[in-house]
């Protein structure tokens, strides 16, 4: 949604404001949320073009909206979203408009690192179509380690500063914080391009304390890494905007319970990182709010970590964050301040209307077929590195031993990557102690976005990626039940948010069941090649040793 500039409506608002030009729309008898002042006023807003005119005061208006009374709050932001996960981003906006968030701070990795620069276009075009205000981050990860991973598209910032004109603020969350504090040029040439153009740079801080994450927060402005009051603490001392999570891979909102009183809570937002379609449609960034409220926050102070907060820190409280005049007129009417639940939703001083996704379907596969042979291991007893998965995105790395027969491991699995980008030879990965019922492939898989599969039987496991690769992607799951999702926009997008929301329900019941006992099996496959969390992971290069930042065998040893 792209709104006007200020430059060219100001007089006519100046006008509304004087009483000698009538408002577009007169929001009535409504209880107006100052989130500066922390007061409650009775009062109306009055709206000219897509931006407020008066707020507060009575004004001649073509039309009239009597909000009943109920509360008027600004629309909701959130400061660190992926947008593109799972669904186009048209599709996320009518969902998340409806649930009060009428801006975001996105970070498309998922359509440029699964589509490269022709994703990146049908992204920025999606921004100017859909209902909510999209303020654009690029990626740093494409890919996240170079020495690493090979990137699946060669990136220019800025060729891609020119597809989204001024629409960028920064970088999104820089995940390789060995490499850039190691000097490494790959990773500084990409902080340096935004450090010179005077913009945000955001936090990956996962694992750093004292020394190494003071020296990162010289060149980044946040992090959202917080798991522990401690932690977010300690990066508010070092100036950092600390964002904490609350979506569908972390809860950390907890950590702001008994938060004290003398900690400035303008340094503080509550963001996503990211929500599956099955929470999207439960709520949004009304959902934290309410939660943080709950813990016994103060309604106001909650209300700001997801309007007032955000739209300060990345410079853009001129634009969006408070009901005042020269702002935009995303308002959110609420019969409870406490809950957050919007009755009515104005975004741009219009009640939005469902958008359809345009532009073509398109999946980049170049890769034909899988054969069994190339995921065997040999017959026989052997040492291998394999995966401890401790939770949903962390695993231990492990010397054991296996015993390969006919395709099969006794009472291990087996992970497979398939480079679908470049075609190059599978990747090979054992996760212990996991007996896993069928098997499952995903191109959802952060942040290459490769073919990733699960299972115990060669056979099946091949299967589970052919079937992928003619499909072009998205999930399969062949076993207790025959589960299919398609995401045709890249292999990680669709449009159609009930139907991926209903399968991606069955996919977690099913593969909980088939083994993968984590409240979200998903993340499993979504993490397995995200090579900057600990401590074993797959990448399109091989087997990677997170910590020690290298590539490695997956056998030790034959025995």
């Amino acid at each position: 949604m792209i709104g006007s500039k200020l430059s060219e409506v100001y007089r006519d608002i100046i006008s509304v404001a004087l009483g000698n030009e009538k408002a577009d729309l007169l929001i009535e008898n409504c209880n107006i949320v100052d989130v500066v002042t922390g007061e409650i006023f009775e009062g109306s807003i009055a709206i000219k073009h897509d931006r407020i005119a008066l707020v507060g005061e009575k004004a001649q208006a073509k039309s009239v909206f009597d909000a009943g009374g109920m509360y008027a709050v600004p629309g909701y932001i959130d400061a660190h979203a992926h947008p593109d996960y799972y669904l186009t981003l048209t599709e996320f906006s009518n969902i998340a408009v409806n649930h009060g968030t009428t801006s975001v701070f996105a970070e498309p990795d998922a359509a440029l690192n699964s589509m490269g620069k022709r994703g990146f276009e049908l992204f920025v075009r999606w921004a100017e179509e859909c209902s909510i205000r999209v303020y654009m981050l690029l990626p740093f990860i494409s890919p996240q380690d170079l020495s690493l991973e090979t990137p699946n598209f060669e990136i220019d910032y800025g060729e891609l500063e020119k597809i989204a004109g001024n629409e960028i603020l920064g970088m999104g969350e820089a995940v390789a914080w060995n490499a850039i504090l190691n000097g490494e040029e790959w990773a500084h040439n990409k902080i340096e391009f935004f450090l010179k153009g005077g913009r945000k740079i955001l936090g990956h801080t996962a694992g750093m304390r004292r020394n190494k994450l003071q020296a990162y927060s010289v060149f980044s402005n946040s992090c959202h890494e917080a798991i522990t009051q401690e932690q977010l603490l300690e990066r508010l001392r070092y100036g950092m905007h600390v964002m904490v999570r609350e979506g569908s891979i972390r809860s950390d909102i907890e950590i702001l319970k008994d938060l004290d009183e003398k900690v400035d809570r303008s340094w503080i937002s509550i963001v996503s990182d990211g929500m599956e379609p099955v929470e999207l449609q439960k709520g949004y960034m009304d959902m934290p709010a309410r939660k943080a409220v709950e813990m016994g926050m103060d309604e106001i102070d909650a209300l700001r970590m997801i309007t007032w907060n955000p739209a300060r820190f990345y410079g853009r409280d001129t634009e969006i964050g408070i009901l005042a005049p020269g702002r935009y007129a995303d308002i959110v009417l609420l019969k409870n301040l406490r809950e957050f639940r919007p009755e009515v939703v104005f975004a741009g001083g219009k009640i939005p209307e469902k958008r359809r996704t345009s532009g073509e379907r398109f999946s980049v596969m170049n890769v034909e077929k899988v054969d069994r042979k190339e995921i065997e291991i040999p017959e026989g007893t052997h040492r291998v590195r394999a995966m401890e998965l401790l939770s949903e995105t962390v695993n231990r790395m492990k010397i054991i031993g296996i015993e390969a027969e006919n395709g099969k491991l006794a009472e291990h699995s087996k992970t497979v990557l398939v480079d679908r980008f470049h075609g190059s030879k599978p990747v090979i990965g054992i996760l212990s102690d996991l007996e896993f019922e069928g098997a499952v492939a995903s191109t959802v898989t952060f942040d290459e976005y490769n073919i990733v599969a699960v299972g115990m039987d060669d056979g099946e496991i091949v299967e589970v990626i052919n079937r992928l690769i003619r499909t072009g992607g998205g999930i399969v799951y062949q076993g207790r039940k025959n589960i299919e999702l398609s995401l045709p926009y890249g292999g990680v997008m669709g449009d159609d948010a009930g139907e991926i929301a209903d399968k991606m329900e069955k996919l977690r019941e099913t593969l909980r069941d088939a083994g993968l006992r984590f409240e979200n099996p998903l993340n499993v496959l979504h993490f397995m090649s995200f090579v900057t969390l600990p401590e074993l992971k797959l990448s399109n290069k091989g087997l990677v040793d997170v910590k020690k930042r290298r590539i490695v065998e997956l056998f030790v040893e034959r025995c």
